[in-house]
């Protein structure tokens, strides 16, 4: 029989975990699973190297290396520090791989909590879909340090195609939040851009024909920024005082359907602060440098020197 260093240990079988769960099974590994709706257990009772447990307490008394992955901080905090939480079990060198997308503060005070009582907490939040999650296809964001990542790289690379150690605990959370922000907006840039095409008689596939060709929709990241400021090149290919413009006459067309241009309205707006600053002459792609000095100058505004 196996021991709790042989073991897994899984919390939070939902639209992720349940994949990645699975997907470990499949390939091998022993696991001990919980989650609070048992439903969503039974589908792995059948598995003979998978144990079900009946609590996080449980799970980390079969297993040394317990995954948690969870809608939100709250629900981590529970399933690790609540009643019959993990922590109840928990051993010095055991280690907690935190893979949901949560709060920096609070995964920092609970990684703080875990090292109390020896034992280590590492985050490792994932990009991709459910599709990559069941087959072991998933980009693992890592925070922590070198030595603990390396005890779990076995089990990160059986989940991930690609393992990013992104610096100390919580800048594997960092960086997934920067990607999902950027997601996030461009998920309703996308639609209020292809809205306005319909509404102003545009075809809506001719549109998106267009748009998959050019650095609007292909995004700048794959188009000017590594040609241009990521080289420290901001010499005008397209001035930002240019961009002005065009935002303008742009807008100038939801106005005429008595609607809101949310994101050109927001993007002229810094536009025009960056024009202010000194930046109108130079490339649009030298908004990273604006935002760069601005902001450097708000955080040494934040700093307390008392």
């Amino acid at each position: 029989m196996n021991g709790r260093q042989d073991r897994i240990g899984f919390i939070g079988l939902g639209t992720m975990g349940a994949p990645m769960a699975s997907n470990l099974i499949k390939t091998g590994w022993d696991l001990v699973v919980f989650d609070i709706d048992q439903a969503r257990c039974a589908t792995l009772k059948e598995n003979t190297n998978c144990v079900i447990a009946s609590s996080p307490e449980d799970v980390i008394n079969l297993a040394s290396r317990l995954i948690t992955m969870l809608p939100t901080s709250e629900q981590v905090d529970a399933a690790l520090f609540g009643e019959k939480g993990a922590v109840g079990g928990m051993q010095p060198g055991d280690i907690v791989i935190e893979m949901s997308t949560g709060q920096i503060d609070q995964l920092e005070r609970q990684a703080r909590q875990i090292q109390s009582l020896d034992a280590i907490l590492i985050d490792a939040p994932v990009c991709l879909s459910p599709a990559e999650a069941a087959t072991g296809n998933l980009i693992s964001l890592v925070g922590g340090d070198r030595g603990d990542i390396e005890r779990v790289s076995d089990l990160l690379d059986a989940l991930s195609q690609r393992v990013i150690h992104a610096g100390p605990t919580g800048y594997g959370l960092r960086l997934k939040l920067v990607n999902n922000y950027m997601s996030m907006i461009n998920h309703v840039l996308t639609a209020e851009v292809l809205a306005l095409a319909a509404a102003v008689g545009l075809d809506r596939q001719l549109t998106v024909d267009l748009l998959q060709n050019t650095a609007a929709g292909r995004g700048q990241l794959l188009t000017n920024f590594p040609k241009k400021v990521l080289r420290g090149d901001t010499t005008a290919d397209f001035p930002i005082n240019m961009g002005i413009k065009d935002l303008s006459m742009a807008i100038a067309m939801f106005d005429q359907m008595k609607d809101n241009a949310a994101f050109g309205s927001l993007a002229r707006q810094l536009f025009d602060d960056a024009a202010k600053a000194g930046f109108g002459g130079k490339d649009c792609t030298a908004m990273l440098e604006y935002f760069d000095e601005r902001f450097t100058k708000e955080s040494l505004q934040n700093v307390n020197l008392d």
